[in-house]
C-alpha cells in the first residue's frame, strides 16, 4: 500500500484531496474535518488532541485513499443542527442544565474570573440554580475568589461540587491541590481531558446556569469546550486598552469561526470613579461600542476599578459586593440571553 497519507500532513489538505476519509477521521473519534479551525490541524496534531494512536489511524486514512476497505470503524458521528461544531458531549447533561455559557476574553487580565463570579452571583440572588466550571485549569482564582477550600465528594453518578455560601457549584483545579500554590503543569491536551472531566464527572444536578470560566488565549481550553461541551453562548471580557482589544479580537474571531454565539460583551475597567463624580479612564477610552460593532453583540456593562471588590476577592467574599454598574451587568445578561434564544 502507498503511504500517501503522513503524519505532518494537514486534515483539511487530506480531506480535500481524498473526500473519502472523512469517515475515517470520524471513526477514529476525530471530528476535526467539521471544524475550520481543526482541520487546519495536522493529521498527528489532530490525533494528539483528542488522545488518538496515529498510527492505525494513518494506516485507515492510507487504506481509503488507496480505495481499499476500512473496518471496524466506529459509527460516523452527525453534526447537531444549529450549531455548526461537533458536540460529542452534549447529551450528558440528561437535559438538566438549561443554559450553558462561556466567559472567554483571549487577553490575560481583563478580568474574566471577576465578570464569571459577578454573574453567578447575580443569577443566584434571582432564585436561580448556578454553577461554576473554572477551565482556567493551570490559573485557577474562582475558589479563593469565594472562600472555598472544601474539595469534591464522591456522589452516587459523579463528583458532588462545593457549594458557595449562596449555593453556587462549584469545580476549580485548586480543589484537588494539596497546596493552592502548587503548580500545575500539563501539555494543552492534557488540559482539554481535565475540562471534560471536570463536565462529565461531576454531578451537577439540575441547574439554571453553568458558567465556564476559561483561561486567556484561543487554544486547547477554549477549543475544547467550544467543540466538545454544548455551549449556548459566550461572553466577552475586554478592557479599554488597545493592547487587550487586539487580543480580544482574536477570541473573538476564533469564536465566529466556529460558529458559536456570542451574547455580549463586558469592558472591565472601563473608568476610576472620582470624589467630584467624574470618571477617570485610567487605560483610556472606551472601546465598547467598537466591539458591539464587531460582535453584533450588546454591551452588558462597564465595570469601574473598584477597590472593594478587589479586597473582596482577596478575603473570599465576592458574595457580599453590590453595585448600581453589578446591577446593570445582571439586567442587561438576562435580558441579553432571553433574546440570544
Amino acid at each position: 500500500m502507498a503511504n500517501q497519507i503522513t503524519a505532518d500532513m494537514i486534515i483539511h489538505d487530506v480531506v480535500s484531496t481524498y473526500p473519502e476519509t472523512v469517515k475515517v477521521f470520524q471513526g477514529h473519534g476525530l471530528p476535526c474535518t467539521a471544524c475550520e479551525v481543526g482541520a487546519r490541524e495536522s493529521v498527528a496534531g489532530g490525533a494528539r488532541t483528542h488522545s488518538l494512536a496515529v498510527e492505525p489511524l494513518l494506516a485507515d486514512l492510507n487504506r481509503a485513499a488507496n480505495g481499499e476497505p476500512v473496518v471496524g470503524l466506529k459509527p460516523e458521528r452527525k453534526m447537531p443542527t444549529g450549531k455548526g461544531i461537533p458536540l460529542q458531549m452534549a447529551g450528558q447533561t440528561g437535559g438538566k442544565i438549561r443554559n450553558v455559557v462561556a466567559v472567554m476574553s483571549g487577553k490575560g487580565g481583563v478580568g474574566k474570573s471577576l465578570v464569571t463570579g459577578l454573574l453567578a452571583i447575580a443569577l443566584q440572588r434571582q432564585g436561580m440554580k448556578v454553577g461554576i466550571l473554572d477551565g482556567d485549569i493551570t490559573g485557577p482564582s474562582i475558589t479563593r475568589m469565594f472562600g472555598i477550600s472544601a474539595v469534591p465528594t464522591k456522589g452516587a453518578t459523579g463528583m458532588e461540587p462545593p457549594r458557595s455560601q449562596l449555593g453556587i457549584k462549584i469545580i476549580s483545579t485548586n480543589m484537588f491541590l494539596s497546596n493552592t500554590t502548587d503548580p500545575v503543569i500539563m501539555r494543552g491536551p492534557m488540559i482539554g481531558t481535565a475540562i471534560k472531566q471536570y463536565w462529565g464527572d461531576t454531578d451537577w444536578g439540575q441547574l439554571d446556569y453553568l458558567l465556564i470560566d476559561l483561561p486567556p488565549g484561543t487554544s486547547d481550553a477554549p477549543l475544547t469546550v467550544m467543540q466538545s461541551l454544548p455551549v449556548d453562548g459566550v461572553v466577552i471580557v475586554s478592557s479599554p486598552q488597545l493592547l487587550a482589544i487586539d487580543i480580544v479580537k482574536k477570541c473573538i474571531k476564533m469564536v465566529q469561526r466556529l460558529k458559536g454565539k456570542i451574547i455580549g460583551i463586558v469592558e472591565n475597567m472601563a473608568y476610576l470613579p472620582q470624589p467630584d463624580g467624574a470618571h477617570m479612564e485610567i487605560f483610556g477610552p472606551s472601546q465598547g461600542a467598537e466591539l458591539v460593532v464587531t460582535t453584533g453583540a450588546p454591551l452588558l456593562a462597564q465595570l469601574p476599578i473598584d477597590p472593594q471588590i478587589a479586597k473582596l476577592c482577596d478575603d473570599g467574599k465576592i458574595e457580599d459586593y453590590q453595585s448600581a454598574e453589578f446591577t446593570t451587568l445582571a439586567a442587561n445578561f438576562i435580558k441579553a440571553v432571553k433574546l440570544a434564544r
